[in-house]
């Protein structure tokens, strides 16, 4: 298995509202996503099986608060850590632009899901009530605070390597007072 993590980028658009379109009940359209892809404020990354694109992940930067905004596989790909890798990633690239904590909502019956956020260090803070519809369903709104700790990006690291990873390939962007350029790097020592 050849699977490369990478900055989302345009032509990764119609692939990621493929996926989105199996996954979600709202999935953003292809403009959406543009608008998204353009805001100095975001980071998001794809993992490529191949030439394909099997997942996708995504945040919101806002002071030194990181806000997980999306995060999705294709239904085909689940399983095999691509959720797991993109989070760890992107979390890291949070701590290096200088976030301190990260928050995320998931819905109160993806019970898979809160346990893979509580493997990385976030935990329940509140609900937000009928949050998701399609079906209805509850928030759980998660906070992983100190982010930028040792014992946080220890555990990331722990997490990582219980997964067989590849390198970010290059720049991820990121608002233009905090350009971070990332050499490529495996995602575990």
């Amino acid at each position: 298995m050849s699977v490369v993590l990478e900055p989302m980028a345009g032509r990764h658009v119609d692939a990621v509202c493929a996926i989105d379109s199996r996954c979600f009940s709202r999935p953003w359209s292809a403009a959406q996503w543009r608008t998204e892809l353009a805001a100095d404020d975001r980071a998001h990354l794809v993992a490529r099986d191949n030439d394909q694109v099997v997942a996708h992940a995504g945040t919101l930067r806002a002071l030194d608060e990181l806000h997980i905004t999306t995060v999705a596989v294709d239904p085909d790909h689940e399983g095999k850590g691509h959720g797991t890798r993109l989070c760890i990633e992107l979390l890291r690239l949070g701590i290096a632009a200088g976030a301190t904590a990260a928050t995320l909502e998931v819905r109160a019956q993806a019970h898979r899901t809160q346990r893979l956020y509580g493997r990385l260090g976030f935990a329940p803070a509140g609900i937000r009530s009928r949050y998701y519809d399609r079906p209805t369903d509850d928030a759980v709104i998660m906070w992983l605070h100190d982010l930028d700790s040792p014992e946080i990006v220890e555990r990331l690291d722990r997490v990582a390597a219980k997964r067989v990873v590849v390198p970010i390939l290059h720049v991820i962007k990121a608002a233009p007072r905090h350009a971070l350029s990332l050499k490529p790097r495996p995602l575990c020592p």
